[in-house]
């Protein structure tokens, strides 16, 4: 007979935000050996609902965590209305402030209180794509004791950004991952076109010189779910490689 899949669990968590002014539903996954009797890194995803499904990345946890050798995290999903995304991901988005609020002292708080996780700042960390990079970027420099992780994929940097990593000595702490793609040096969107390739060599740079600890790598690929499902073993492998613990 066929050896049973382990499979993991999602739960979902209903946070009532006095910052957002409604109630967000965030999925949280546990692997099929969670216990409470342990403490468990959280790994927190920005677009949530779309890296489970076009990133497929339930899959990817059941097949990683079915290795009894592998170290063991929670991924917490956290959706985004796609008519919201824009004022709550960009920097000068009107809920832009409240989001990050919202995440670093209502998120954590609700996750912290209710599952098993090291609560400390080398135990949190933040993955996102495109805009869901930059704001991921932008919750370490608003919170950076908070979150000592991130791993970004193909980020819409812009000048704002740049302005506010400029002179950053604190960030050192934090190992950052980043990815691009060769073919994402002409990204199209609202009829506007965009360099993110040399906006990511940008960033890498400037991170480096406030000492950051930056692994980079540009890939032949494009802006697509398709490039940032690919990257995303080699995106948790960095993420498990700086945990202290």
């Amino acid at each position: 007979m066929p050896a049973t899949e382990l499979t993991g669990s999602v739960e979902r968590v209903h946070i009532d935000s006095r910052f957002l002014g409604e109630t967000r539903e965030v999925h949280v996954y546990l692997p099929h050996n969670y216990s409470p009797l342990y403490k468990y890194p959280v790994l927190y995803i920005n677009d949530g609902s779309d890296y489970m499904m076009m990133g497929r990345m339930i899959s990817l946890l059941n097949e990683r965590f079915a290795d009894i050798r592998a170290t063991r995290f929670l991924v917490v999903f956290v959706p985004v209305d796609k008519s919201k995304r824009r004022d709550e991901y960009h920097p000068h988005g009107a809920k832009h402030e409240a989001f990050l609020r919202f995440f670093a002292e209502e998120l954590v708080a609700a996750v912290e209180g209710r599952f098993a996780t090291f609560p400390m700042g080398p135990a949190r960390g933040i993955m996102g794509s495109s805009l869901g990079a930059t704001v991921a970027l932008h919750t370490v420099l608003e919170y950076p004791r908070k979150f000592h992780y991130l791993a970004l994929q193909s980020g819409a940097f812009k000048g704002t950004t740049y302005e506010q990593v400029e002179g950053r000595r604190d960030l050192a702490t934090v190992p950052v991952y980043m990815v691009v793609g060769l073919q994402e040096e002409r990204f199209e969107t609202n009829g506007n076109v965009y360099d993110l390739l040399d906006a990511n060599r940008r960033m890498r740079d400037l991170l480096q010189a406030q000492g950051v600890d930056v692994d980079y790598a540009e890939y032949d690929a494009d802006h697509t779910w398709g490039f940032w499902q690919e990257d995303l073993p080699r995106a948790l492998d960095h993420f498990v490689r700086q945990l202290a613990f």
